[in-house]
Parts: C-alpha cells; structure tokens; sequence
C-alpha cells in the first residue's frame, strides 16, 4: 500500500501543519478514513512498519484541510 487518509483521532483538532507534525513525532495516534482499514488507528511506527510512503491528513475545524506526511523524506508538505 502506498498511502493512507487519516483524520486526529480522539477529538483532536488541528489547525496547523505544525501542530500535525509535532503530534506525528510524538508518535500519537491518528484514525484511518481510507478503505480497508477504515476506522483503525495508525501512528509514526506503525506506519514505518507498514512501510507506507505517504499519509494524508485532514485537519481543521470541519476536516476542509489536507496535508501530506512524506514517511520516505520524514516531512511534512
């Protein structure tokens, strides 16, 4: 698998790039929206097990933003 859509999971609201990114290296978890593992969690290690390139996260308010963790580079875009 290539990549994954996420959302914070636990009620988490991000309203940065920034603070996704803080989250991510703190290795807290993040709940998958994309088929099949919708509804299952998936943090910086499981993701690197998964060997995964790229996870997309939506954030904001009503989840109307999206931005992209390059797990190959270790960045955030």
């Amino acid at each position: 698998m290539f990549e994954l859509s996420v959302v914070p999971a636990y009620g988490r609201i991000y309203n940065s790039k920034a603070a996704i990114w803080t989250d991510w290296i703190a290795d807290k978890d993040f709940q998958i929206i994309s088929a099949p593992n919708h509804g299952r969690y998936i943090n910086q290690q499981d993701a690197s097990a998964a060997s995964l390139a790229c996870i997309l996260v939506r954030y904001g308010k009503r989840l109307e933003k999206t931005c992209s963790i390059n797990l190959i580079k270790n960045r955030i875009n």
